[in-house]
């Protein structure tokens, strides 16, 4: 996948504070997970998770199981822009640091954006939790939201944001779009993921959560560059 080079200003503020130390933001652009270009149900829920698959390609930590990688299903009839609609996805933490985050899933930590063929009904995706090298693994950080959305007016792309604030802004989909949202567990003693996600949720509800406050470390451990957890 392709870095794009004005994912750098965002990068910049969000390496301030991921957790109460530091932080990780990625984003590319890709039509599948190999290849680069660019309701009303509240809370999260579990994905449907297949076998393990392979990462497009070489971790930014080098561990596989830092890639989340799957495909969205959704209903064709719901995305009315077609030709210019995005799947964004995002990796948020489970707890919030700034006012809003709870609002959008959490802390963002990692993000990707796809083309959309709204007459395949589905999207393939993936999202390197390493992208750009900094590593909080689950063990460590607790796990992690996967916010998916299709944004079809062009508005929710996090490369435009020049903060924390103005990313949350940008990260909240329209009341009309469809969304999802999964709790994933990303670990350094696994291989990458293949998830199937169906988004058909809307509103705010959606990507509403209830922050974590604390957590426990679990072993056995991974060798994290930033720990949420005691």
């Amino acid at each position: 996948m392709k870095k794009l080079l004005s994912a750098l200003p965002l990068a910049m503020f969000l390496l301030s504070g991921c957790s109460s130390q530091g932080s990780t933001s990625t984003d590319t652009s890709a039509t599948n997970p190999a290849d680069g270009d660019g309701g009303s149900d509240a809370g999260s829920v579990v994905a449907d998770a297949a076998p393990a698959c392979a990462a497009p390609k070489k971790s930014g930590c080098g561990l596989e199981g830092s890639w989340i990688t799957g495909v969205a299903h959704f209903d064709p009839a719901k995305v009315k822009n077609a030709t210019t609609s995005r799947l964004r996805v995002a990796l948020r933490h489970g707890f919030s640091l700034i006012a809003g985050e709870e609002k959008v899933g959490g802390r963002l930590h990692a993000y990707s954006s796809f083309k959309v063929d709204a007459a395949k009904g589905e999207v393939a995706f993936s999202v390197d939790m390493c992208d750009l090298g900094t590593a909080m693994w689950s063990e460590e950080n607790g796990a992690f939201h996967l916010v998916l959305f299709i944004d079809e007016n062009g508005n929710n792309d996090l490369d435009t944001a020049s903060s924390n604030e103005d990313a949350i802004v940008i990260a909240t989909p329209d009341s009309t779009e469809i969304q999802a949202m999964v709790d994933v567990t990303v670990s350094c003693h696994t291989g990458a993921q293949c998830l199937d996600v169906k988004l058909d949720c809307t509103g705010p509800s959606c990507l509403t959560i209830a922050p974590i406050k604390d957590c426990k470390k679990t072993t056995p451990g991974c060798k994290s560059a930033d720990s949420f957890c005691k």
